[in-house]
């Protein structure tokens, strides 16, 4: 039997009966095995080398390496205030729950109706955007070994399909497999990594110092580098993010209270450092500035390797290791998404939420949430065959989505906690930032309001309609669909029940 928990003015609570059981997820991770579904979801170590085409022209190596430490301190920052609301407040809608928990009694369902579309956007977006790197690695082996290949863009959207509907079926009938996934996952991402810049360090000649820490590559067109120098983070704040992803696992995990601010902690905190070596070493062993620009399968790390290794074999096994990795996080991905999609549909939050907050009694998995997320990615997927602004917004969109939804709560902490080091919580969380956590929230506020004007801002100057960042344009029609669905939707229907744990 199944209960449902409803609210009186009186703060007394009636249980009733309902006559069909809800099937639920099942605690199928571990605080290992969750670590790992974390690591491998971000690939941060690896996932920074696809952005080293952007690197070269915007700021060249000293504004990727000194920016990322500037990007990576305040992303941690916002992942531990993060952490700490995953601690007090446990739930796999992650800053859903923890908006409707802070906010004011006035605001807190619209705002954290909004707070749910941003995320499930962002999140949607961020499907889309790994499959689609996925698929370009796949296609850059193809071109190594017949370089007079030119993948067309259907091409890359089959591939695309292949990949999230193979994603699809492990989510949906291979659920109970997923830790051991995840566990292979991070094997293969860690001999990628290591094999990638251990071979990068033995056979690809190196750079100078100065290459490395001073010299400053501007081709954007800006005149002050100080603009150069905001824009050359973006690659840092697309690598390590999604802090969380594990959130989303909470019916998933025992102790979610203690063991998911763990995981955020140590496997962000790990993949930052990583990332960090990771990006030097492609720094000193960048061979050919020019061959970045225009790099097979549109992949520079793969033209890094192709460069460096002067090895097809050395090169098809770096390669493999991306595709794999890759691959094995978009598989993440979906699951992450489809948790968050499934528990913001248990709340009624979106159209069809009977179908979509429903866990299948056989397959113990969230289907109509995956089928949902699968539907919405296969029709964002035709933009690989449109135009590459819109194709490049929709990719950008991603991380102004998700950073505004994590701004949204970490501001209605502080609003409710009037901005005092004392009292931010009725009970003090497992994972509790103590005296540092007034100004670790104040500093996340101000860094997110910060980055949306980069995350925003076009790359190169003068701005044309070519080189445009449609990125709040995206952002604009996903803020207009969600005002649509409230007024539609949400307004009479939306209702979070705090006291309505699903774990």
């Amino acid at each position: 039997m199944s209960y449902q928990i409803t609210e009186k003015k009186d703060l007394t609570y009636v249980i009733t009966e309902n006559s069909i059981p809800q099937a639920q997820l099942e605690k199928n991770f571990s605080l290992l095995s969750t670590c790992a579904f974390q690591f491998t979801l971000i690939c941060s170590a690896l996932a920074i080398g696809t952005f080293l085409s952007t690197v070269i022209g915007v700021g060249g190596s000293p504004v990727l390496i000194f920016g990322f430490i500037v990007a990576i301190t305040f992303d941690l920052i916002i992942c531990y205030s993060l952490a700490e609301l995953a601690s007090a407040y446990p739930h796999s809608s992650a800053q859903v729950h923890w908006t409707y928990c802070l906010a004011s009694e006035k605001y807190k369902r619209s705002l954290s109706f909004l707070t749910g579309i941003l995320s499930c956007a962002g999140w949607i977006f961020a499907c889309f955007s790994s499959t689609y790197v996925a698929s370009m690695f796949i296609l850059a082996l193809a071109q190594i070994y017949h370089q007079d290949y030119v993948p067309k863009s259907f091409h890359y959207y089959l591939v695309y399909l292949a990949v999230f509907l193979s994603g699809y079926l492990v989510n949906v009938f291979l659920v109970k497999l997923l830790p051991l996934i995840t566990n292979i996952s991070v094997a293969v991402i860690n001999f990628g990594t290591f094999f990638i810049i251990i071979t990068l360090l033995v056979k690809s000649p190196k750079q100078s110092a100065e290459f490395v820490f001073k010299n400053i590559i501007n081709e954007t067109g800006w005149s002050s580098n100080g603009v150069v120098f905001f824009l050359g983070m973006l690659p840092s704040l697309a690598c390590v993010t999604l802090f969380d992803g594990a959130v989303h696992l909470t019916d998933e995990i025992a102790q979610p209270e203690r063991n998911i601010p763990l995981v955020m902690v140590i496997s962000n905190t790990l993949s930052g450092v990583m990332a960090f070596f990771a990006a030097i070493v492609y720094m000193f062993c960048v061979v050919n500035v020019n061959n970045l620009s225009n790099p097979v399968g549109g992949e520079p790390i793969v033209q890094l390797m192709y460069d460096s290794f002067q090895s097809e074999a050395l090169t098809t096994i770096g390669v493999v290791c991306l595709i794999l990795t890759f691959v094995g996080s978009s598989y993440m991905y979906y699951t992450s998404t489809s948790r968050l999609i499934w528990s913001f549909a248990n709340s009624n939050g979106l159209p069809f939420s009977k179908y979509i907050g429903e866990v299948s009694s056989n397959l113990k998995s969230p289907v109509y949430a995956l089928s949902f997320l699968t539907v919405l990615c296969i029709i964002i997927g035709t933009l690989i065959m449109g135009s590459d602004g819109a194709l490049n917004a929709v990719l950008g969109t991603s991380m102004v989505c998700i950073n505004l939804s994590y701004l949204i709560p970490i501001a209605c902490l502080l609003v409710k906690s009037k901005f005092s080091t004392t009292h931010r919580f009725n009970e003090r969380p497992y994972f509790c930032l103590g005296k540092f956590g007034l100004p670790m929230n104040i500093a996340s506020v101000l860094w997110v309001c910060f980055i949306m004007v980069w995350l925003n801002f076009p790359l190169s100057y003068p701005v044309t309609s070519d080189n445009m960042n449609y990125a709040c344009v995206v952002l604009g029609i996903t803020c207009i669909i969600g005002i649509i669905l409230w007024f539609v939707h949400g307004r009479s229907r939306y209702d979070h029940n705090i006291d309505l744990k699903h774990f």
